[in-house]
């Protein structure tokens, strides 16, 4: 067994030479086997091995029994030993969640703080095929996709990683070796009891399948979890390929290109807009297929549309993308329109954007080349920018990011000039606009640089220059104005 065991660890890259492997060690079966390979194997392998215990203090004296069981073998085989108690009926209960998922939590928690205490490269853990089968089970029946049926990974990165050597063999290979070895291991009582749905699969279903239906089940069920993890890490690699394809970050929040998504297989669709989620979440729990329907829904839906999604995610319609943004801007006058803040990213030369913004605006936006503008505004050459005051030209190459029509918030700013930047709460204090006109005003930004006060200036920074080649132009009517409401005013409150 230790054979194959040392096979299995090698495959899978599971140890270095120098490293530091802390083993979990509850004092059961499996991982006292785990934990006596793993001490032959660090001679011959050369690697430091620790152990940490858990008591989750619902047993009493039994647990305590344990906790010295596992100090005792410490001991006599001289390798570190960290024993922890933890209160998980409390935990469960103030957390409102079930004593298994409590106990897995905080099995996991003690494991990575000792881990970061003792410097450990890794998390050995003794799950093996019988466990992997229970787990792809479970997956099954609360439904799930390929992740789900891969069952347990042999190996986790991360800055301490977790390990699973004994993937590779079944419960009845682990008895034996005890047996054979004549090496003495506690039970815990409660793996008997049917209360867990993880005891019921294990000691009530795994039987049935393998005595009923298939001898084989379980070795059948770790070959097929195999498999999937191959065919999964080669999806997640195809997926990465599709995110760079289509994904842009900016700041924080990410642009799906519409057009991008649509070219992709359905199955890349979703599973780049879920690695979008995660990435914006840092988190991948509660969220799930029905969040990732309703974004690419989205795609059919009018421009300005927005869902609220898990973690204070919103997925908002652009003219073109999708964007994903956490804590999204909050409404703080009733009168403000659904539709904005709307982002948009510049077209390309040739194609012109048209944004309804709502309450009659529409915002249009195309990017021509400096020959063109020239011959359209300048006489064929370089000369003063006419002055609009509803259409605003831009160095494009300058904008690095999408753009956004938005009302005022905290830490906008502008340039007035090459060096002085200014903020926009000063600028309206100067111009002596009226507070209760200010959040009505349209602001064009690039996160919180305003390009264009909407009825006012534009910032400095993007403006037209010597050596610019392509350039933005935006035009704005109707709507908003200022504070005013009609097709019939400019961004002044005067008559057109």
């Amino acid at each position: 067994m230790i054979t194959k065991v040392k096979a299995f660890i090698q495959k899978y890259h599971m140890v270095k030479p120098g490293s530091h492997i802390l083993v979990g060690l509850s004092g059961g079966a499996d991982s006292v086997c785990l934990f006596f390979l793993l001490y032959r194997l660090s001679k011959e392998m050369d690697f430091k091995l620790s152990a940490v215990h858990v008591n989750h203090m619902l047993r009493g004296e039994s647990a305590d029994s344990d906790s010295r069981f596992v100090a005792e073998l410490c001991e006599r085989l001289d390798i570190p030993c960290h024993s922890i108690g933890v209160p998980v009926g409390e935990i469960a209960k103030r957390e409102k969640i079930s004593l298994e998922e409590a106990g897995r939590k905080a099995r996991y928690e003690v494991f990575f703080k000792t881990g970061e205490k003792i410097g450990a490269d890794a998390i050995a853990l003794a799950h093996h095929k019988n466990d992997q089968s229970e787990t792809m089970l479970f997956h099954l029946a609360r439904g799930c996709g390929i992740s789900g049926l891969r069952g347990i990974r042999p190996v986790r990165k991360g800055r301490i990683g977790v390990i699973r050597p004994l993937l590779c063999v079944k419960r009845t290979e682990i008895e034996a070796y005890l047996k054979e070895n004549h090496i003495a291991y506690v039970n815990d009582e409660t793996n008997e009891e049917n209360l867990f749905s993880r005891n019921k699969i294990r000691n009530q279903i795994i039987p049935l399948l393998e005595q009923e239906l298939c001898k084989g089940a379980v070795e059948h069920m770790a070959h097929t979890a195999e498999l999937l993890g191959e065919a999964e890490d080669f999806l997640l690699e195809m997926t990465g390929q599709v995110f760079g394809r289509v994904v842009v970050k900016d700041g924080e929040r990410f642009i799906l290109s519409m057009e991008g998504l649509q070219k992709e297989h359905p199955y890349l669709r979703s599973s780049v807009v879920k690695k979008a989620l995660e990435e914006l979440a840092q988190a991948n729990k509660d969220l799930e297929k029905v969040h990732v329907d309703k974004i690419l829904k989205l795609c059919q839906m009018p421009v300005g549309k927005r869902i609220s999604l898990p973690y204070g995610i919103t997925a908002i319609r652009g003219y073109k993308e999708i964007f994903l943004e956490k804590n999204g801007q909050k409404k703080e006058k009733k009168d403000e329109i659904e539709a904005v803040p709307v982002c948009f990213l510049p077209p390309k030369e040739g194609e012109i954007l048209e944004i309804h913004l709502g309450n009659g605006a529409v915002l249009t936006a195309k990017v021509i080349s400096c020959e063109n503008f020239m011959a359209a505004y300048c006489e064929g050459k370089k000369g003063e920018v006419p002055k609009k005051a509803y259409t605003k030209w831009f160095d494009c190459d300058k904008i690095k990011g999408c753009l956004t029509i938005r009302f005022r918030k905290t830490g906008d700013y502008f340039y007035l000039n090459g060096t002085d930047k200014k903020k926009l709460k000063s600028f309206f204090i100067d111009e002596k606009v009226p507070q209760e006109n200010r959040d009505s005003i349209y602001l064009l930004s690039e996160n919180s640089h305003v390009l264009w006060i909407m009825g006012y200036r534009i910032s400095h920074y993007y403006k037209i220059e010597e050596n610019t080649s392509h350039i933005l132009e935006i035009t704005i009517r109707g709507g908003f104005t200022n504070g005013g409401e009609s097709q019939g005013i400019d961004f002044r409150g005067r008559i057109r």
